[in-house]
């Protein structure tokens, strides 16, 4: 379960039993949406941490900046635009950033 956290990129599933173990308290990682706000309030993934939409990444990543040790997990539509974020982190210094491959379409867990 624990090497999960050590991939560049997971899928749905992995991504659905890493939120079961942090609801469980046996591991710690932050999941962020960085799609728009109108497709974050049509659906997300139950566990989502934070909403940072591409379109103003740049200037509202720094919400991030005090998790810069944590795993953070970006998220978006079909993985496209989290890679994109996922690289961004990685540039700015975040240690260990991991993209949902296939974003919220390939995931089956929990949702609104």
């Amino acid at each position: 379960m624990l090497n999960i956290l050590t991939k560049e990129e997971i899928n749905g599933e992995e991504l659905e039993e890493l939120i079961l173990k942090r609801d469980l308290k046996e591991i710690d990682f932050l999941l962020v949406d960085v799609r728009e706000e109108y497709e974050f309030n049509n659906k997300k993934i139950i566990g989502a941490d934070y909403l940072i939409p591409m379109s103003v990444f740049f200037d509202k990543m720094n919400i991030l900046e005090q998790h810069k040790t944590k795993v953070i997990i970006t998220q978006c539509k079909v993985g496209g635009r989290s890679l994109k974020a996922q690289q961004i982190l990685k540039a700015q210094g975040f240690e260990k950033v991991i993209n949902l491959a296939g974003g919220i379409l390939k995931y089956k867990g929990k949702t609104t």
